[in-house]
Formats: C-alpha cells, sequence, structure tokens
C-alpha cells in the first residue's frame, strides 16, 4: 500500500515488487505478487523463457539449478536473476 504517512520503524521499498519480496517472499498465497500491475504468470511470453527462475527441484540436489522454464509450478518461488535464485 502505497500510502502515507509511513508508520515509524517500517521499511520502505522502491517499487512494489521489491516489497513483495522483502516482506513476503514466504507467502504461500502470492497475494502480494498477483497484486502486481503486472504479476508474474505460468503463460509467458518472452522468446527465451520465463522473465523469472526458479528451483529444478526435479533434478538431484548436486546437479540442479535454476530454469526459466514454463509453466513454474505451483507455489515454488521465483527470482528475478539465475544468480538471485541460486543464492536463495
Amino acid at each position: 500500500i502505497n500510502e502515507g504517512p509511513v508508520p515509524n520503524g517500517r521499511p520502505v521499498y522502491d517499487t512494489m515488487l521489491a516489497c513483495c519480496k522483502a516482506a513476503y517472499s514466504g507467502q504461500s498465497s502470492g497475494a502480494c505478487l498477483q497484486a502486481l500491475p503486472s504479476p508474474p504468470t505460468s503463460s509467458p511470453t518472452g522468446a527465451d523463457g520465463l522473465d523469472v527462475w526458479y528451483a529444478d527441484y526435479d533434478q538431484d540436489w548436486a546437479d540442479a539449478t535454476c530454469i526459466n522454464e514454463g509453466p513454474v509450478p505451483n507455489g515454488r518461488p521465483v527470482y528475478d536473476t539465475m544468480l538471485a535464485c541460486c543464492k536463495a
């Protein structure tokens, strides 16, 4: 919610996406991300894969990586970059 004044001691974010990722990263419902003006979708429009990355849990942990292939499995956390996904 981008309404002032900001309560004392509350963090402030530059974008709604930054807020969702920082304050609601573990939200299983995805409500914050779905409230974005252009929320992530399981029906991507990009030609080179999705605009988000997620962990490929179908591989053994030792061989697994992050991928941007659709559709994103339901409830899987997503990241803006492959690096952010791998660091998570």
